[in-house]
């Protein structure tokens, strides 16, 4: 999928995935474990340890650092970094194994708009924070070519 169609802005993060297909006897099943390679308020892009195929439903733990303060609100969810997860369902958008590892794009379904204020808040403040840094290199860059 092209940048040009994507509805949200991914934040390009390695946090801790877990999943499994979301079908009854849930608790049959074991949760796989895996990193991201994105998160956006639409979904994940998932480093697979498996693959499932398109439109499979699953069920789904990202644990995201930080979530909390993006939270809208004055109650708060979680006490520490450590505790903060989204726990969703999502359907597998596409799957691509082309480039030597599997990769797993997972769109979120029905995620509660208070999580989703919380994601774009989050890439928010990234993109913030590295057009800072990327500023703040220019800056330097310049102030050493004049010396």
């Amino acid at each position: 999928m092209s940048n040009e169609q994507r509805k949200y802005n991914r934040l390009p993060k390695s946090y801790f995935i877990e999943y499994k297909e979301f079908k009854y006897p849930t608790g049959h099943q074991d949760f796989l474990k895996s990193n991201l390679m994105d998160i956006s308020a639409g979904g994940v892009c998932v480093e697979c340890v498996r693959s499932f195929p398109a439109g499979t439903k699953l069920q789904l733990r990202v644990h995201v650092p930080r979530l909390n303060k993006f939270m809208p609100g004055f109650f708060k969810y979680y006490e520490n970094d450590q505790e903060q997860y989204i726990n969703a369902i999502g359907e597998v958008a596409w799957v691509d194994s082309s480039r030597g590892r599997t990769l797993m794009g997972v769109k979120f379904l029905d995620l509660d708009p208070d999580v989703v204020t919380g994601i774009q808040g989050l890439i928010r403040d990234a993109v913030r924070e590295a057009r800072k840094k990327a500023e703040l290199a220019e800056s330097n860059k310049k102030l050493m070519e004049n010396a």
